[in-house]
């Protein structure tokens, strides 16, 4: 608890998200990197070598895009920053909460690293929004990456308007629009990076879809399946019953289609 309290002091978080509880969840996420360093640190470099891997791609195109934006990067454990700074002129970190590394990076690189305050579902400030309307546009000169962030966007609003007494039925059609319009506008650019959690997964139990029909969905809109790895998300020890997250990651543009 002490170490949450200590890691929630360091976070800078915009207010709406403050709100939702998100600066508390970013907080619990640091202290359990730090925790499970050991016990995540291929999921790290899976994550770091996919980020890489596309990027790579998007930068040796002909006019290739100078510019790089991550979303779901405040803490910036799992970000290959100093590779991606030697591909792009600029990288931009883009999240509602951000930790002491992404600030001390910004500081160290005031030319090319920007802390980029943003709510990515548009949503935050007034839940009653269509989230296809309030998401807000990527720019088309960047390769940009979703960062383990999909399966997030919508827990916290989904939670609150539950709280509020919206119907489970309401709450899921909501949660799948945050989800779809974070996809389409991912879809628009033509330099990209998606990498989710497909499935819950337990040693003692059939995987658990998490996103039913993203596949077939993001073949259809011009992806390429990249590679997939196991997160031991709650590993033995850490909970009563352990569980994992089947990971993949998904490109756009470059030569990924080759």
């Amino acid at each position: 608890m002490i170490e949450e309290l200590i890691a929630w002091a360091r976070l800078d978080c915009m207010p709406a998200a403050q709100r939702l509880g998100l600066r508390r969840e970013a907080a619990a996420l640091a202290v359990r990197h730090r925790r499970l360093r050991a016990q995540w640190a291929d999921h790290i470099a899976q994550t770091r070598a996919a980020l890489l891997a596309s990027a790579r791609l998007a930068a040796a195109v002909p006019a290739a895009p100078r510019r790089a934006r991550l979303m779901g990067a405040g803490l910036l454990q799992d970000v290959p920053l100093p590779e991606l700074l030697r591909l792009f002129d600029r990288v931009d970190l883009v999240d509602v909460c951000f930790g002491p590394a992404a600030r001390a990076a910004e500081r160290m690189n005031p030319d090319q690293v920007r802390c980029v305050p943003q709510d990515v579902s548009g949503v935050l400030d007034d839940l009653s929004r269509d989230p296809h309307l309030a998401a807000p546009a990527m720019p088309a000169d960047a390769w940009c990456a979703s960062v383990n962030l999909l399966s997030q966007l919508p827990l916290l609003p989904c939670a609150a308007l539950l709280d509020g007494g919206c119907s489970e039925a309401e709450v899921e059609r909501y949660g799948r629009s945050i989800q779809r319009a974070h996809i389409d506008a991912l879809s628009r650019v033509p330099h990209a990076c998606l990498i989710v959690e497909y499935a819950r997964t337990r040693a003692d139990a059939p995987d658990e879809a998490l996103l039913p029909g993203l596949p077939d969905s993001l073949i259809r809109d011009g992806w390429t399946a990249g590679p997939r790895w196991h997160w031991p998300l709650n590993p033995e020890g850490e909970t009563d019953e352990p569980s994992g997250r089947a990971m993949q990651a998904w490109w756009r543009g470059g030569d990924a289609g080759r």
